[in-house]
């Protein structure tokens, strides 16, 4: 066989070789998304109050997508306060949840103020509206932790547990600079110091070991640490 024969031959096994690798799926790893750009747009509406300035700390309110069993936010995008439409783009398609939610640093969910669920059907356009939102750190806490783990034995039953009534209209007047009832010379929130303060002693250390009731392992430490420093960063009234 002459020589340009021979180079035509050793072209064609190459191209059948490659043609075959591909059929295969052996030339990328098997999860890969060749797809290309194939991300959902996420647009939430909504007027937000109370935000400003006031997370801290390496806190932020956001607009962010999170995977099903996975509490980082795989996207997100900073939330402040007005009357506003966000558009967070080239979401994943596979994510399940799009909040808006207090996240920190790592951009970990810390608590959610509103949710919608999305799946396969939800097409290339997610909307959904939250309404009016107070996003003031206390508005948070006072609403996803007192209102959802606290008011049972706080009030909701027309019973105040060591006279504390965590109801949201009544909450803040009966933590804020209030001496405590159950350790002498503390208040419920000492404005600006957390360590004396003993709400965030209550669910954050073992002081409650000895109530009635022991509180500790009521929140996530991310939830106890967000409450410190909402106190921490509260002014003396």
């Amino acid at each position: 066989m002459h020589t340009s024969g021979l180079f035509k031959l050793a072209v064609a096994i190459a191209a059948t070789a490659i043609a075959t690798g591909c059929d295969d799926g052996k030339i990328y790893p098997s999860d890969a998304d060749l797809s290309g750009d194939n991300g959902i747009s996420v647009v939430m509406t909504g007027t937000i109050t109370g935000a400003g300035n006031s997370y801290e700390s390496g806190y932020t309110l956001a607009l962010a997508a999170f995977n099903e069993g996975n509490e980082f936010a795989v996207a997100s995008k900073t939330v402040g306060d007005g009357s506003e439409t966000i558009e967070l783009t080239n979401v994943s398609p596979t994510v399940n949840s799009i909040e808006l939610c207090v996240i920190n640093s790592l951009r970990k969910r810390i608590l959610t103020l509103a949710y919608v669920a999305v799946d396969g059907s939800a097409g290339d356009r997610v909307v959904f509206d939250i309404g009016d939102v107070d996003a003031s750190p206390f508005s948070v806490i006072n609403r996803e932790i007192f209102s959802t783990t606290c008011v049972q034995c706080h009030g909701a039953t027309g019973h105040a547990a060591a006279g504390l009534d965590l109801q949201p209209d009544k909450a803040y007047e009966m933590l804020v600079n209030v001496p405590s009832t159950v350790v002498d010379g503390m208040r419920r929130v000492a404005a600006g110091d957390a360590s004396a303060s003993t709400l965030w002693q209550a669910v954050a250390t073992d002081v409650s070991s000895t109530w009635n009731f022991h509180h500790n392992n009521l929140l996530t430490p991310d939830q106890s640490a967000f409450i410190e420093n909402w106190i921490n960063n509260s002014q003396n009234d």
